[in-house]
């Protein structure tokens, strides 16, 4: 935020413009546009209008003549509100997209946090044996790895249709062979079993939470029935967090209204130079037409192309700042649990 409200800002900013995102991803259609109307400029430039010709010269005494290609500006005068309607719509369409995913990606991380915490809280209690907060560690290390795979590779890998339960990366298996054996406790004669279990499995997040959920029921036997709802619950919150994040990766905003606003935004950008070539026309011997192409193309782009990207919330926001900050956490209710256990040990109790 520092840097967000700083002074500097718009210098810093002003860079941005020459090399953003943003200008890389329009710059090839804005020199097209800027090239076009720099090529009708040319022209108009060259042709001869047929009103310098005096009424008793003959067309065919002149020669070849060039006609003028121009048009009258008041249809883009016209249509220029609805254009920038249209772009308004789109961008408020895929801000609402963008601030779902921000909340939606908040609320995953509590309640994994949630569940963290839960078990931190039953595993550090007197009565609680030593195996069963080993257990407690091993949880929190499987909640950890869980996290990560969807912060990273469910939420942004799994972003298209035809590959969101098709994941046989090799990043994805081991990240499930790895949440099984911290969520089951895989001693040396259950690992070889685990690894080919995993083999033949795909990771999915009910699979990742149910794992969790059963090593809690397995390792952990004296929490109540009470406490292993109450982890139920902090799942049953992801899921129905996933659930929404699944529906923004596979229901984009209208193809027809993205379709028609990108056509429409292209054509009149493309015709806008024949409208122009007039009211430009006293100022034959400077490149205004060509400047005045440029500034126009690059803001209606730029606004069409931030929509783009924000449509998709999970390509954009820092998900990996998520997984950074719950690891943090993790490591430091990790090392309160041992400290507490220390301390119990040394007081005699077991």
């Amino acid at each position: 935020w520092e840097m967000h409200r700083s002074s500097k800002r718009y210098s810093r900013l002003l860079v941005g413009v020459l090399f953003g995102s943003t200008t890389r991803r329009v710059f090839p259609t804005v020199v097209f546009l800027v090239a076009f109307s720099a090529l009708v400029n040319l022209y108009n430039y060259a042709a001869t209008p047929l009103s310098t010709f005096p009424p008793s010269l003959d067309m065919a005494d002149a020669g070849f003549v060039l006609p003028q290609l121009q048009l009258p500006i008041i249809p883009f005068e016209l249509t220029a509100p609805i254009l920038g309607l249209l772009l308004v719509f789109r961008t408020d369409a895929a801000y609402e997209r963008f601030n779902s995913g921000s909340e939606l990606s908040w609320e995953i991380t509590a309640s994994l946090r949630n569940v963290m915490r839960r078990l931190v809280s039953w595993t550090g209690r007197d009565i609680v044996s030593v195996t069963e907060r080993e257990a407690g560690h091993d949880l929190i290390d499987a909640c950890c790895i869980l996290h990560g795979w969807i912060m990273s590779e469910y939420l942004r890998g799994g972003a298209s249709e035809k590959n969101s339960f098709s994941l046989p990366q090799k990043n994805t298996q081991s990240s499930l062979v790895a949440l099984l054996h911290a969520a089951l406790d895989a001693n040396a004669g259950d690992a070889a079993e685990i690894d080919l279990m995993s083999a033949q499995m795909q990771m999915t997040p009910s699979l990742a939470m149910t794992a969790i959920t059963l090593g809690a029921a397995r390792r952990l036997p004296s929490l109540t029935d009470q406490e292993h709802i109450a982890i139920d619950d902090g799942f049953s919150e992801t899921t129905k967090a996933l659930a929404k994040c699944e529906k923004l990766l596979r229901t984009p905003i209208p193809l027809g209204y993205t379709r028609y606003t990108v056509r429409l935004l292209f054509i009149w950008l493309v015709l806008l130079p024949f409208a122009l070539v007039r009211p430009f026309c006293e100022f034959t011997g400077q490149p205004l037409l060509v400047l005045a192409m440029f500034f126009i193309s690059s803001i209606f782009l730029s606004i069409e192309d931030i929509a783009v990207q924000i449509e998709e919330p999970f390509v954009t926001l820092p998900l990996e700042k998520h997984q950074k900050w719950l690891l943090w956490d993790a490591e430091q209710i990790q090392k309160l649990m041992r400290w507490s256990s220390t301390r119990g040990r040394g007081q005699g109790i077991s």
